[in-house]
């Protein structure tokens, strides 16, 4: 079989198109998201296929490797429902991939209409940030030399601190290198203390790129730490303690490639007060934000924030946010809001939350949820709004997930449509009388949903708005609209005997959602090879945990274990090996492995990038001087009371609301123009 250089094959796809190319797929570039740690993001712009009945299959392996992993296929974006520009494309992620590791993915896209192209692409993990290769210690046990050492800091800088508390407002305006960070480290998370003294500000304000914040307590301000220069990269918190602040870690618009993982944040608010309380006056109260692309955010516990963990930059790309658990939260654990694509909530604990996953809006997606086990919902378990500036949402991928909710077991209640969103292999419970007698009260205009291979209890009447009302599970089953595969669960979900709150104003603090051995979730899923998690028994079990499998740490994790130790696996995977063969198909080589399409001239994944702002893939990117919305390092209320971000509505990203607009709406959103000179450069006619 003949191989040929990708960009030399997609020209002759589209010399040798039929007459009737409008139907047959045209595949015209391929491009790397920014890679995570953990996970790789995949774009195949394309053309034409006008009946929508291409698709791309995807497996990969670690380069070198003589066997492939069977991934998940790419997610097909309809860029017509969007309000923002996006190009035809199919995209997704490989996950669960091991820090620091080159990989081949192999795509093999075939359309009924005549296309059978196979091709591969390699890309390279992030590697877990280090120490600088060669590292220059200087120690400090006051807070003269702290100021000293900040000021005078260089790439290769570990800035030790002594045991002791530190008073006053710091500043480190250097840069590292990716080889050479600065680090500042304290010796021990309790006993080195930066204390801002109940300032309006910031206690730590960074403005270079590559500069490490470790093992310290930071309190007593308006917010602990803020990143203030827009188009940082690699910037990192790990294993700090926040508390006594009104907000916790900030960020500036088009940043790249953040590791912020191993922290406890203790924020102002207590359960169980919720947005609805007030009509989201503290919904501003947050504690990790990020903004840009190829962020992680993993293993940290959070208490007390009106949005926990949050992304804030419309078009975000390569987004994840994995491992940690949030105690409680006023209005959303968990916000992909304004995301593009491959943005991921993996393997999350979230406990007491208004709504605890929130997609408002996704611009095409695919944003995934997958494998969070979710307690004590007050409101909506996912919020499928739209953003009244930006348009509906759009690319919701939610599998395997499990909801315990007090009132409800799966509700979304807005009058704007969700799209292309899928919700498999979930477990959604609540208690034994729903409220109104309702499982499922999902009323919101429903376009394009795959909703299969859930698990509910109790029995109740399952409302979905316009797409149908039936008495109950087995009435909404034999209409044959949802859940053709779904399974009606019994009381004994679970084999710890956990049901759902009497009331949302409970404090759950623990939640085993290990499955009993009796439970019909067993067995009962869809087979999604290459989403996250293994195989224990004939078929995938329903909901977070496989039936026989440990559960995942969530939290801080001990000193020593990160991504390149990860636990053992549990299952078959249930991506299926292969032999070294290349799939069936016309053969064509992709990009260099160099880790995403950032290679020199010729590199076929070079030119305009499918993302605004900052290139989320990594060439091009640099440092510019836009504003964001956000608080300026000065302003604030030190003594408590509301945190605002600058705009004078301390409400402005609130929660779920009656007119159907929600949370997240961002008066002074920038829309990513981003995909127009990817659309231009290949001078095709796209048909819809």
């Amino acid at each position: 079989m003949r191989t040929l250089p990708l960009v030399t094959a997609t020209a002759l796809t589209l010399a040798a198109a039929p007459a009737l190319a409008a139907d047959n797929l045209t595949i015209q570039e391929t491009l790397l998201d920014r890679p995570t740690l953990v996970a790789l993001g995949v774009q195949v712009l394309i053309a034409d296929d006008d009946d929508r009945d291409a698709r791309i299959d995807v497996r990969y392996r670690v380069a070198g490797a003589a066997e492939w992993r069977v991934g998940a296929p790419l997610f097909r974006v309809k860029p017509e429902k969007v309000e923002l520009p996006v190009p035809q494309q199919f995209a997704g992620s490989v996950l669960d991939l091991l820090p620091g590791t080159t990989y081949e993915i192999e795509l093999h896209a075939v359309d009924a209409d005549g296309l059978d192209e196979t091709w591969t692409v390699m890309g390279t993990t992030r590697e877990v940030p280090g120490d600088p290769a060669a590292p220059n210690v200087i120690q400090v046990s006051d807070a003269g030399q702290l100021a000293d050492a900040l000021g005078a800091a260089e790439p290769g800088d570990v800035i030790e601190l002594a045991d002791g508390t530190y008073a006053g407002t710091w500043a480190i305006d250097s840069s590292g290198t990716a080889e050479d960070p600065i680090v500042v480290r304290g010796a021990s998370t309790a006993g080195t203390i930066l204390d801002g003294e109940g300032a309006g500000g910031n206690i730590l304000e960074v403005y270079g790129s590559h500069v490490h914040v470790e093992r310290m307590t930071l309190r007593n301000a308006n917010r602990a730490i803020r990143f203030q220069t827009a188009g940082a990269e690699g910037n990192v918190v790990r294993r700090v303690h926040i508390e006594a602040v009104n907000l916790g870690i900030g960020a500036r618009e088009d940043q790249l490639d953040f590791y912020i993982c191993d922290n406890t944040l203790n924020g102002p608010l207590e359960w169980p007060y919720v947005y609805s309380d007030d009509g989201g006056v503290s919904a501003n109260v947050d504690g990790i934000v990020v903004y840009g692309h190829g962020h992680v955010v993993c293993h940290n516990e959070l208490v007390g924030w009106g949005d926990a963990l949050k992304t804030h930059q419309d078009g975000a790309r390569a987004i994840d946010f994995y491992g940690n658990i949030t105690r409680s939260a006023y209005d959303n654990a968990i916000e992909l809001d304004g995301s593009a694509g491959n943005t991921r909530a993996m393997r999350n604990l979230l406990l007491n939350s208004y709504s605890p996953l929130s997609f408002q809006p996704i611009f095409g997606g695919p944003a995934y949820a997958i494998r969070n086990v979710v307690v004590n919902v007050t409101d909506e378990q996912t919020k499928l709004h739209a953003n009244s500036d930006t348009g509906e949402t759009v690319g919701a991928i939610i599998v395997h997930n499990t909801f315990v909710s007090p009132n409800r077991a799966n509700e979304v209640h807005t009058t704007d449509t969700a799209h292309d969103f899928k919700l498999l292999n979930n477990l959604y419970v609540t208690g034994a009388e729903p409220e109104g007698g309702k499982t499922v009260d999902l009323t919101c205009p429903i376009s394009d949903a795959e909703i299969d291979y859930n698990g509910y209890w109790p029995d109740g009447q399952f409302d979905f708005g316009a797409a149908g009302d039936w008495p109950d599970f087995a009435a909404m089953q034999a209409a044959g609209v949802f859940e053709a595969h779904g399974t009606l669960l019994t009381a004994d979900t679970f084999a710890s005997g956990l049901t759902a709150p009497a009331s949302y104003m409970q404090v759950v603090t623990e939640a085993d959602v290990a499955l009993s051995q009796s439970s019909p979730a067993i067995d009962a899923g869809l087979a999604l090879p290459g989403w996250m998690g293994g195989i224990e028994g004939a078929g995938p079990d329903l909901g977070a945990l496989e039936f026989g499998c440990d559960a995942p740490h969530y939290g801080p994790r001990p000193e020593g274990v990160d991504e390149s130790t990860p636990p053992p696996a549990c299952g078959d995977s249930g991506g299926d090996t292969t032999s070294g063969e290349t799939t069936e198909g016309d053969t064509t080589d992709g990009p260099d492995p160099s880790g995403g399409p950032t290679g020199g001239p010729g590199d076929p994944t070079d030119g305009p990038d499918p993302t605004e702002g900052t290139d989320p893939t990594g060439s091009g990117s640099g440092p510019t001087t836009l504003p964001t919305t956000g608080d300026d390092p000065t302003g604030g209320d030190p003594s408590g009371g509301v945190a605002t971000d600058g705009t004078g509505d301390p409400g402005a990203t609130g929660g779920s609301e009656p007119s159907g607009e929600g949370c997240g709406c961002r008066a002074t959103s920038r829309p990513p123009g981003f995909m127009l000179l990817v659309l231009l450069a290949f001078a095709r006619r796209r048909r819809r």
